[in-house]
């Protein structure tokens, strides 16, 4: 019967032993330049160019296209509405107002 007792308080000596280790907390050092020795031994990051999206690529390009035919159409112009050249000429105009907003507006969503 003692040998029982013997081992019950074997074990719970042994249970409070365990659980004083799980509960004792470490003592955490950190060096002070730990931070700036970790940042300086990383590689440095790579440069990366922004992406275009192909609606911005064609929007440039219709800016060109528009820019170069109202040069074209310029030189043509008789400023009146019955003109089919002063028409093409606004058209063109308001179209080129249409698309510098876009990519003004675009700009910002990037």
């Amino acid at each position: 019967m003692t040998n029982r007792g013997d081992e019950m308080k074997d074990d719970l000596a042994m249970e409070e032993a365990i659980t004083l280790a799980l509960e004792r907390q470490p003592a955490v050092v950190v060096p002070e330049d730990f931070a700036a020795r970790v940042r300086a031994s990383l590689p440095a990051r790579p440069q990366v160019r922004a992406r275009w999206s192909v609606g911005r690529i064609a929007a440039t390009a219709a800016v060109a296209g528009l820019i170069v035919g109202l040069c074209w159409v310029a030189p043509h112009t008789q400023p009146s509405f019955a003109s089919l050249t002063f028409d093409l000429e606004m058209l063109m105009l308001a179209e080129l107002a249409g698309v510098a907003t876009w990519l003004a507006m675009r700009r910002n969503d990037a």
